[in-house]
């Protein structure tokens, strides 16, 4: 069995690099891949230790690179990078955007844009949150939260669901709390090049959680014609069996190579867990045994 999409400290999950190790090996797996935001950090950390004393599967070299599409982000995965010439792609590219600096600037945003819906909020200094290592959507989103009298204000899925809140109602430019981040992020086609030139693998990751999209599957066929993908993330925690197929059948037909993961980020997605998702994620290890060698 095999994750290949999962999360560390080094971006927005809370389990260490030892403890992914740890618990892939108790999940009994066979290949996995940690695919942190923007940064490849992890595989340093993995070069000074013995991985074989924790897991004795294998470890597929991967990052998850947010980048611009139209007016909206996407994100692209890259496998099988050399992690040390792309974690100087990434230094040089974000030398004058520190995530401290955007998420500072994201939350600032938002925090107006809350005021001006008219929700209810502390006042900004008062809101704790680490701009370091933490997300200001995220500061925002729990802030919105923390008074209920906002939530007759707001929509249902709003309300009840982060990944509503971050995806569908951020990422739609008619909605109040959009903010355009284009500018801050690579391009699709850059991102694209960068994995190939550090020697991976491009495949699209998650396509059916792009709530700005109208029409998902017109999507898919846009990204997979515009750009070099070499494969599609078919299995992932929030697929619907009826997803997964429509993915399976379309590498099939076009020639593209499978992955699947989790996308695992210890407590920030309590309901996903490493391995099998949300209970019934089984990627097979053949989808990778395809491609590994190239």
């Amino acid at each position: 069995m095999i994750d290949l999409h999962m999360h560390s400290t080094n971006s927005d999950g809370t389990d260490s690099i030892i403890d992914l190790l740890k618990k892939a090996e108790e999940k009994g797996l066979d290949y996995i891949a940690i695919t942190d935001h923007d940064n490849c950090n992890g595989y340093e950390e993995l070069e000074k230790i013995d991985v074989k004393q924790y897991f004795h599967g294998k470890v597929i070299p991967g990052i998850e690179i947010k980048c611009s599409y139209g007016k909206n982000l996407i994100e692209v995965l890259g496998y099988g990078i050399d992690p040390k010439k792309m974690k100087q792609w990434t230094v040089e590219y974000y030398k004058d955007k520190s995530r401290e600096k955007l998420q500072t600037k994201y939350f600032n945003i938002q925090y107006e844009k809350a005021l001006q819906m008219g929700l209810v909020m502390d006042p900004k200094d008062q809101i704790e949150w680490d701009a370091k290592n933490g997300w200001g959507s995220v500061a925002i989103y729990n802030e919105i939260k923390k008074h209920s009298e906002n939530q007759s204000k707001l929509p249902e899925d709003f309300w009840n669901e982060f990944d509503a809140f971050s995806k569908k109602y951020c990422g739609d430019q008619n909605y109040p709390l959009y903010i355009d981040k284009t500018q801050d992020y690579p391009s699709t086609e850059e991102a694209v090049h960068i994995i190939k030139e550090c020697g991976g693998l491009v495949f699209l990751p998650h396509l059916f959680i792009y709530k700005w999209a109208k029409n998902k599957y017109q999507l898919i066929d846009d990204i997979l014609e515009k750009f070099d993908i070499d494969g599609i993330e078919c299995m992932h925690s929030t697929f619907s069996e009826e997803q997964i197929q429509y993915l399976v059948n379309l590498c099939n037909e076009r020639k593209y190579f499978k992955s699947g993961g989790s996308d695992y980020h210890g407590k920030n997605k309590p309901n996903i867990d490493m391995g099998c998702g949300k209970g019934n994620l089984k990627v097979p290890n053949e989808w990778v045994e395809e491609w590994i060698k190239f």
